[in-house]
């Protein structure tokens, strides 16, 4: 047993191993910390209350070709935001379509099979939903609306936003300059030519 002294001078006394306890407790706390941060980190996109609500996918060609057909139901589309127009009653979004992955998330854009817009009651920051950003929505196709693009007519799926999910800011490590990097032996550097005197 410890002893130690009280506020009013009266000793008290414990045992040794409460500290031992309050370690456990200390790392049985990290722990809970670090599993609520792995559930929200891993949270659906959309939520799992609207996933409940959509069908089985639809390829995104049939959506172009037989837009009425699928008038009403609820779908879930990505892209690469191209522009950002805020109207009176929200905002409206023209998205270059790209395939998702399984966290939903848009692949390259090289893989896209066309445009679609997206329509929310929300006012959205142009100086955030910027062009060439990542966007997840899921919502409700609404109606086709022909745009001019270049010069012809382009027929866009509208899609009513229930759900909106921007992804993050994807960043690229530039190697900074080394002077003392050793680069004689890559033949595209390119270095000063000087004559043998």
């Amino acid at each position: 047993m410890v002893s130690e002294p009280r506020s009013n001078g009266t000793p008290v006394t414990r045992a040794p191993e409460d500290k031992p306890r309050r370690g456990c407790k200390l790392v049985l706390l990290l722990l809970l910390s670090l599993a609520h941060a792995c559930m929200t980190g891993c949270a659906s996109v959309p939520s799992r209350q609207f996933q409940q609500q959509v069908g089985p996918p639809i390829p995104f060609q049939e959506l172009l070709e037989e837009r009425e057909i699928h008038k009403g139901e609820m779908v879930i589309l990505g892209g690469y935001i191209l522009e950002t127009v805020n109207e009176p009653h929200g905002s409206l979004l023209t998205i270059l379509q790209a395939p998702l992955d399984s966290r939903n998330k848009p692949k390259s854009q090289d893989l896209s099979e066309g445009r679609f817009l997206l329509r929310t009651e929300k006012f959205l920051d142009p100086e955030i939903y910027t062009k060439g950003r990542k966007l997840t929505v899921g919502g409700k196709v609404s109606e086709v609306l022909p745009q001019p693009l270049g010069n012809r007519m382009y027929r866009y799926p509208v899609i009513e936003a229930e759900e909106l999910y921007l992804w993050s800011k994807e960043t690229r490590y530039i190697r900074p300059y080394d002077p003392y990097y050793d680069y004689w032996h890559y033949p595209w550097h390119w270095y000063r030519y000087r004559p043998y005197p």
